[in-house]
């Protein structure tokens, strides 16, 4: 049994890699994390009670809709009703985890996966002999499958830290977990659980600081910028900017005393979707009174800028759109620019020479589809399994 559960890790693992790989996988991070929860042995047990667990795992993002994982772990399971007999578990698994909205704070996601499992059924703390006291030990090795959902939500701005809630179900390829061979089922298992995760970069991808600007554009490719939303394009730490008109203020009464130019505050994006209408907010403090808000923007490549105006939502704040047809698999790059009346300058995040880079993620409906398919099979086989009753 121990062979067959080793092969099937390895064929999962063979299967996941090669899928992610055929759909043009991209370069990811690595996460490592915890998670926590309650379990209960779904099978013969009258009474199953809900017992702690704990596991570790790994996570590399192959792209941002599919990843590939390797968990393990330690749990108990027992019946309410007889409390001196326990099997203890020792899971080992790999797994797919696909998310549906990898770019949101919160982001749904399915697992898909299996492994083995070590397992120990004991009662008064000594491991169960079958035929009592004379025959086999119950411990062994076997195989399992599961399916599971829930959300990782994002901790931190720099998306590097996540809370995941989530429940998982696992079909094992054995009735021996609560020594009980009445029903015609193998034995079950469902978590709930939350785990934290942290996730890295495994390479630095021509931005050795880590902050989103590539190397190419970055002012100080080997300080991380401050990301403030003054000047967060360039790369480089400013200090802090003299808003002239906080809160949509007039401080100057004719235009010839003004001569400050605007001040754009700007969260650059860093990462959107192909063919999605995307839109641009900023903070613009201007002393006297704007001529123009817009913002420049093209695909990657192209020559030619086109601009969208920025409209007033009030005194200080300004939105606009970039149109889906610009965002293009290659990419994105925009420039938020502000002109006052009196022409005393240009405010601006992003300059036609350094622009705002934006990496586009490719065929996001394609992803959905197959992730959203794969989880119905998957959830629908686990539910099936769960509610199926004993004979």
């Amino acid at each position: 049994m121990r062979k067959e559960s080793t092969c099937i890790v390895w064929l999962l693992f063979v299967l996941l890699s090669w899928s992610s790989v055929y759909a043009g996988g991209e370069k990811g991070d690595m996460g490592i994390g915890l998670r926590g929860g309650l379990n209960q042995l779904k099978g013969d047990f009258v009474d199953p009670a809900f017992s702690p667990f704990v596991y570790g795992h790994i996570r590399y993002n192959l792209n941002d809709f599919f990843a590939l994982g390797a968990e393990g772990g330690y749990s108990v399971v027992k019946d309410n009703d007889i409390p001196d007999f326990q099997t203890y578990l020792f899971p080992y698994e790999v797994h797919a985890t696909l998310s549906f909205l990898p770019l949101s704070r919160v982001n749904p996601y399915a697992i898909l996966g299996g492994g083995g499992v070590y397992w120990n059924a004991t009662f008064d703390g000594e491991t169960v002999r079958f035929p009592p006291n004379i025959g086999e030990l119950q411990k062994g090795v076997d195989s399992f499958f599961k399916a599971g959902a829930g959300l990782e939500i994002a901790l931190t701005k720099s998306n590097d830290f996540y809370l995941s809630l989530g429940a998982t179900y696992r079909y094992s390829l054995t009735d021996m977990l609560d020594q009980n061979y009445e029903g015609d089922l193998n034995d079950g298992l469902i978590d709930f659980y939350a785990g934290l995760s942290y996730f890295f970069r495994t390479s630095s991808n021509g931005d050795i600081d880590g902050d989103g600007i590539p190397d190419e554009l970055d002012l100080a490719p080997e300080q991380a910028e401050d990301m403030d939303g003054y000047f967060d394009h360039d790369g480089k730490k400013e200090g802090v900017p003299y808003l002239a008109g906080a809160q949509g203020k007039v401080e100057v009464q004719d235009i010839s005393d003004d001569d400050t130019a605007p001040v754009v505050i700007h969260n650059p994006l860093r990462r959107v979707e192909e063919g999605r209408d995307i839109k641009v907010t900023a903070e613009i403090y201007e002393n006297y009174m704007l001529k123009v808000a817009a913002v420049l923007h093209r695909p990657k490549g192209f020559k030619e800028w086109n601009m969208a105006k920025l409209k007033s939502i009030n005194d200080l704040d300004y939105t606009g759109t970039i149109p889906g047809d610009m965002v293009r698999a290659q990419g994105l790059e925009y420039c938020v620019i502000a002109v006052d009346e009196a022409i005393s300058g240009v405010g601006y995040c992003g300059l036609p020479s350094r622009p705002v880079d934006v990496q586009v993620i490719s065929n996001p409906l394609m992803w959905r589809v197959f992730n959203t398919t794969a989880a119905i099979i998957g959830w629908g086989a686990a539910g099936y399994m769960y509610t199926k009753k004993q004979n």
